[in-house]
């Protein structure tokens, strides 16, 4: 294994006794490339969230699609038959069209699962930040997530 797998897989176990199973990966070292081909070695199922919402979405009306956006992600991490799953490509939950705030979504979708998120953004503070503040999709948590993330 490499210092990278053991430390995912270090991190995949601490998560396990926590109330909310999720991680937040923040790759400022290592590409998204480097980290998506170390979590298949691991063996752990990669979604393209952005993707697989896109497709789902596109068919239904505007004023629908916030809705629906927890219900897909549920339903996707359900039918994964395994207790650890990686969602990369989030982008798009940032869009203000679906009216998402992506930490509660991924908050509210760690029960018996234990979800990876490959943050887009940046780290600081122990609070996640994704876009500059004056770009529309600008997003900042709070610091009360600090124990759920890795800098990598």
């Amino acid at each position: 294994m490499t210092e990278l797998q053991d430390l995912l897989s270090l991190e995949i176990e601490a998560t396990r006794s926590k109330r909310n199973k999720m991680l937040y990966v923040v790759s400022n070292h290592v590409s998204p490339d480097e980290l998506e081909q170390v979590i298949q070695q691991i063996g752990i199922p990669a979604v393209h969230v952005s993707l697989l919402l896109s497709e789902q979405l596109r068919m239904l009306p505007l004023e629908r699609r916030p809705f629906e956006v927890g219900k897909i992600l549920r339903s996707l991490v359900m039918r994964v038959n395994n207790d650890v799953i990686f969602l990369n490509h989030i982008e798009y939950l940032f869009d203000r069209e679906l009216k998402q705030n992506p930490i509660r979504l991924f908050e509210n979708l760690s029960g018996n699962k234990i979800i990876i998120i490959r943050w887009p953004g940046t780290v600081e503070c122990g609070s996640l930040k994704y876009a500059t503040p004056e770009h529309h999709e600008n997003y900042q948590s709070d610091n009360s997530y600090a124990s759920y993330i890795i800098e990598i």
